[in-house]
């Protein structure tokens, strides 16, 4: 399993998320506090569309061409952890 701290900007960068995660067939789901959603589900999705900390876990251990397709989520992740 791996979990990544991922960030949206925008309604527009969800749809676009979702799209990209639905292409793979790894079980991956989004967790914020108690809440852990399916990160296929465009409403899933929308429901986390306004929380920071939200944390991409991905079931499977060899995941990298998911992440490289994410790169931009991950990256924008990392920019909101570290205004903190």
């Amino acid at each position: 399993m791996r979990k990544v701290e991922i960030g949206f900007w925008g309604v527009e960068s969800i749809l676009e998320f979702v799209t990209i995660a639905s292409k793979f067939k790894e079980r991956i789901q989004l967790v914020c506090g108690d809440s852990t959603v399916n990160a296929k589900s465009l409403l899933s999705v929308l429901s986390l569309a306004k929380v920071e900390g939200v944390e991409l876990m991905i079931q499977e251990d060899s995941c990298d061409s998911l992440l490289k397709h994410l790169e931009l989520y991950v990256d924008h992740g990392r920019l909101l952890g570290s205004k903190y």
